[in-house]
């Protein structure tokens, strides 16, 4: 199993360091194009997120850790900011004309539908979100 770590603090910056970070793991592990292309998708959707709306545009802690073992890759996003989990949110109405959607609301339906798997976890100090996919070798 190999783990790589990094920790984002600034919102203005965050997405661009997360992007450089999950390019040399991701492509220096010979992960699928594809499969590379979702977690950063999924991994700067979350962190837009947690900046956004958890540290309301603030600065603040982000420890993210990406696992890739037996053909899987595990994004694994901790943060501080108050508990909320995005997977209680109800899904969108993607059927819906475009004039009856509300603005914004797809993000955590494209991380979902992106990833294998996702999971919440609420921890002593924040929000831990815990996306997978797998690939073939």
């Amino acid at each position: 199993m190999t783990t790589h770590q990094i920790e984002l603090s600034d919102p203005k910056n965050s997405v661009k360091i997360l992007s450089g970070f999950l390019s040399e793991v991701l492509e220096g592990e010979l992960v699928p194009f594809e499969v590379d292309n979702a977690m950063q998708l999924a991994g700067e959707e979350a962190i837009v997120n947690i900046f956004k709306h958890g540290y309301k545009g603030s600065e603040g802690p982000v420890i993210v850790k990406c696992t890739i073992e037996h053909g899987r890759v595990t994004l694994i996003i901790q943060d501080e900011a108050p508990f909320f989990n995005p997977l209680s949110l109800p899904p969108p109405d993607v059927d819906a004309a475009l004039e009856d959607r509300k603005i914004g609301g797809l993000g955590v339906y494209l991380i979902r539908s992106l990833m294998d798997d996702v999971r919440y976890e609420q921890t002593e100090k924040g929000n831990c979100l815990i996306m997978e996919k797998a690939y073939s070798s």
